[in-house]
């Protein structure tokens, strides 16, 4: 019997110490150094962090930018967390595995190396993962009260990662006016970056648009 996942968390009282918020926050410098040493970090088995409060669970969320569109796919019936299937999203990431943390692992506790193992699972594309933006808590649904997000903007020179061997499901880009129209198609955290995209994108130095 294969062993269960184990998956990158850090205690809630960690957050709340420093000021829970509900949403998005672009306060990266307060809460992505606690949230990430190592100090801080432990692993735990994902069926008991998905129940279990009072940790919250660690996910990159890369925005794949380029040429002022952006990358749009569904959440298909195959991916691992249930309560978001059907919805679009535009953040490409998950979670951290105790996998990612190899002999050569960064001090983050294998987060950049979890990172970039969703990027070529997912889209097929061997690259680090951006420039962090923002944060995202959503305390109001049950998949959000134990994940913490931390958003990326990765800008692109071409298209091609939306047509080779992908997790995802109808991946395309499509052009941020249109991704902004009908905001209830999406999942919350791509809600809220899409609300505050401008924002972001001006934190990542405009690139991609």
């Amino acid at each position: 019997m294969a062993a269960e996942e184990r998956v990158l968390c850090f205690a809630r009282k960690i957050l709340d110490d420093l000021g829970a918020f509900q949403g998005i926050s672009l306060d990266v410098g307060k809460y992505l150094p606690a949230v990430t040493s190592n100090a801080q970090l432990t692993y735990r088995n994902r069926s008991e962090a998905e129940q279990d409060l009072r940790y919250k669970q660690l996910i990159p969320y890369v925005l794949l930018l380029c040429r002022g569109k952006i990358l749009r796919y569904q959440r298909g019936k195959k991916g691992g967390e249930t309560r978001l299937h059907g919805l679009y999203s535009v953040g490409i990431g998950g979670h951290i595995s105790e996998e990612d943390n190899g002999l050569f692992a960064s001090e983050r506790g294998g987060y950049q190396e979890g990172m970039q193992r969703e990027l070529r699972e997912e889209v097929g594309l061997d690259a680090a993962g951006g420039t962090p933006v923002a944060l995202i808590n959503d305390d109001s649904t049950e998949v959000g009260r134990v994940h913490f997000g931390v958003v990326h903007i990765l800008p692109l020179p071409d298209e091609q990662v939306a047509t080779r061997r992908s997790g995802i499901s109808s991946p395309e880009f499509i052009p941020i006016a249109e991704a902004l129209k009908e905001p209830e198609g999406y999942e919350s955290w791509s809600r809220f970056c899409l609300e505050n995209l401008e924002t972001l994108l001006a934190r990542a130095g405009g690139k991609g648009v």
